[in-house]
């Protein structure tokens, strides 16, 4: 079965819900404006123009050094056209003070494009102007996307063996893994990324990657399913999913003992249970089996070469 293991020695980061809905806002207002916005983990090492605000920036492909001003001057009278956008969509003053390095507090990181020009900007969490941030990107919401829609989050489980997987039974625990990659599915939306159980928080992954991993196939005679958990329905508003992209998370809420989930083999039913926590661990213990007597199931047949 799926092995659990503590977060601690994982060292996961942690979701800080009002960071992902500054970066959110922060992220729409320039969607809003023509910029192509990626929120990254952390800045790229090197020298930063800092503001006085506390704001950096960098220009894209430009590497700054402290002691040779006449090319970190070239570099700003470049990217003037990207940094005046920036003023006027976010109501910043890009007046750089001097260059050091990347900030150590809390900052918002994010990587832009905009026509030809590339820009690296970091935002203080607690900016003076986050309030704005979050109202203004929260006045570009349509109403309509305001409205929830019901979103199905379905859970890469362990791969059993498929005589295993066959004798489930109620009693029986299936671990699950601590942030096992997960699909977020909604009308018109899909969405390829972790879930961490306990936090309750879905991340997008950063490339779309498949649930399932590209294992080599396992030979007939050591033959594994992959097992699926599906969670109940969440509602999320439209705006939500919309705004979902890598480096934000998704809270669902938390996942408590007693939610009663489904075991999926090949997107149908396998078994019935609850979710169980077992110290630090989470894992479904089977209440039912499903009756697959009824379904069909398809038998390889020789064909003429």
């Amino acid at each position: 079965m799926g092995t659990m293991l503590r977060l601690d020695a994982l060292d996961l980061p942690r979701v800080d819900p009002a960071r992902d809905a500054l970066a959110a806002a922060v992220a729409r207002l320039l969607d809003h404006a023509g910029f192509a916005v990626e929120i990254v983990a952390a800045p790229p090492r090197g020298s930063w123009f800092r503001c006085a605000d506390g704001s950096q920036f960098r220009p894209g492909g430009a590497v700054l050094h402290p002691e040779r001003i006449a090319e970190a001057a070239a570099a700003l009278d470049d990217a003037e056209p990207t940094l005046l956008a920036l003023e006027q969509v976010l109501g910043l003053q890009l007046e750089p003070e001097d260059l050091r390095s990347a900030s150590e507090e809390a900052m918002l990181h994010f990587a832009l494009r905009r026509e030809d020009q590339k820009a690296a900007l970091l935002l203080p969490c607690d900016h003076p102007h986050a309030a704005n941030w979050l109202a203004e990107a929260d006045a570009l919401t349509p109403l309509a996307s305001r409205l929830p829609v019901l979103a199905l989050l379905l859970v890469q489980g362990p791969r059993l063996g498929i005589a295993e997987a066959g004798d489930l039974a109620p009693g029986d625990l299936v671990l699950i893994g601590a942030r096992p990659r997960a699909t977020l599915e909604a009308p018109h939306f899909r969405q390829a990324g972790q879930f961490d159980l306990a936090a309750g928080s879905f991340t997008p992954h950063p490339d779309g990657a498949p649930m399932e991993s590209s294992d080599a196939a396992p030979s007939p005679r050591d033959f594994a399913v992959p097992l699926t958990l599906r969670l109940p329905a969440q509602r999320v508003s439209a705006a939500a999913l919309a705004d979902l992209r890598p480096g934000l998370a998704l809270p669902l809420g938390p996942v408590a003992e007693g939610m009663m989930v489904e075991l999926l083999v090949a997107g149908s039913p396998l078994a019935r249970g609850e979710l169980v926590q077992l110290g630090d661990r989470f894992a479904v213990l089977i209440e039912a089996r499903v009756d697959l007597a009824e379904g069909t199931i398809q038998q390889p047949v020789e064909v003429d070469a």
